[in-house]
């Protein structure tokens, strides 16, 4: 027997025992597991488990645990793998960087391969849509209806259109996320308003496609990569400088995959991008001339996707360009980078846990007593739009993309 029939052989045999060597990609995850000392930080830290307990989620250390047996049983973890929000708590506290985030990512990715039963129904239903789609949403039927849509938004906030277009060589290549484009489109609109404003010269993709997070967080790494792949494509043919995205997990995500997948270009958040690119001093020229009808507080929410997958630099750019808008008092929550609960596809499937997830930070925003929330995420803007609705809050919710648009020197 030849060398790669006995490899052939060897694979058969443990593929007929339910055992998957690892890639290469995946051994740098799991060797990070061999580091735990077991401390327990990462269980002390975790949202999820503060909030529904250790009976009903056991816990990061449990999830990373299971790849220590040999071989590992990925599918027992089933029950409790898909309540992890994906935050990033326990990788940030982690004293021996442990990638548990990485670990969940990868062990949804087995199941869904090898024992897709133990899926959530919900996330399968998420995932047809986007090998159908390429988008995390079912698009609009009638394009005039999402048209129709978008004025009413534009209206109802005071905003300008801005017309879509598509240029190459472009310096910037705005993408807006699979919400702001389907769902939340005065996000879209409020960053081709600030964009414009500017003077930047920016393009939009003639087709949008998902950037393949949610097929990663639900275990589709095949559809996760193709969508990638596509998405390279289409900002090669661009030939743009930078991409400029206004969504926390786009921002993570298109990072990682454009470093992965030698892009060749940096990946900015809008907050990221208007500090380092446009400056303070345009930034401080431009809301000088900017006014308040009346004393605005407002407290800002964190998405985790930036503070602990990008950069926490990120919000401070949000509390400086705030405290550069007239007449804005930014109180801080003392929750505040405390995850919304919306992440990891949890809502998809458990909005219980992640309604209880949430309540810390309901808590925490009654007691600043701001009028409103900002964030720069449309992900966590829904979420806590909905939540302090259920609630009977008076508090209003703003993506911080919307929030600033609304607050340029009008043109004209």
């Amino acid at each position: 027997m030849s060398e790669e029939e006995a490899y052939r052989t060897v694979l058969a045999t443990l593929k007929e025992e339910a055992i998957y060597p690892y890639n290469e990609d995946e051994i740098q995850v799991v060797k990070s597991v061999e580091s735990c000392i077991n401390c327990g930080l990462c269980i002390q830290h975790c949202p999820v488990v503060a909030a529904v307990g250790l009976d009903r989620f056991s816990g990061p250390r449990s999830i990373a645990v299971e790849l220590s047996r040999s071989p590992p049983e990925y599918w027992t973890t089933a029950d409790v793998v898909y309540l992890c929000t994906g935050c990033g708590t326990c990788r940030e506290v982690c004293p021996k960087d442990v990638d548990i985030p990485e670990i969940v990512n990868l062990i949804r990715a087995r199941i869904f391969k090898h024992r897709p039963d133990l899926v959530p129904m919900q996330l399968h239903a998420a995932d047809a849509i986007l090998v159908e789609h390429g988008l995390a949403f079912v698009p609009w039927e009638d394009p005039e209806e999402k048209v129709e849509s978008r004025n009413m938004r534009l209206e109802r906030l005071g905003l300008r259109h801005v017309p879509d277009q598509v240029v190459k060589g472009a310096d910037v290549l705005f993408y807006p996320g699979c919400q702001a484009e389907e769902r939340a489109q005065e996000v879209k609109e409020s960053a081709k308003i600030i964009l414009d404003h500017f003077k930047v010269k920016f393009t939009l993709l003639e087709e949008m496609n998902c950037c393949g997070l949610p097929a990663t967080l639900l275990g589709d790494d095949e559809t996760a990569l193709e969508l990638a792949l596509k998405l390279k494509k289409k900002v090669k043919d661009l030939g743009v400088k930078m991409v400029v995205t206004t969504c926390a997990g786009c921002t993570s995500n298109l990072a990682r995959i454009a470093e992965r997948d030698g892009w060749g270009i940096p990946v900015y958040h809008m907050l990221e991008y208007l500090v380092e690119e446009i400056g303070m001093v345009k930034l401080t020229s431009t809301f000088k001339q900017s006014t308040e009808e009346k004393p605005l507080r407002v407290t800002l929410h964190d998405p985790c996707h930036l503070i602990k997958h990008t950069s926490r630099i990120t919000m401070d750019y949000a509390g400086q360009i705030l405290s550069l808008i007239p007449d804005v008092e930014v109180t801080e929550s003392f929750a505040h980078d405390s995850c919304c609960g919306g992440g990891g596809l949890v809502s998809y499937h458990a909005a219980d846990v992640a309604r209880a997830v949430m309540k810390e930070n309901l808590a925490a925003i009654e007691e600043t007593g701001a009028s409103r929330v900002v964030t720069p995420c449309p992900l966590c803007t829904a979420q806590l739009e909905d939540s302090l609705f259920r609630q009977g809050s008076s508090v209003e919710v703003d993506d911080m993309t919307v929030f600033i648009a609304q607050r340029l020197p009008r043109k004209g």
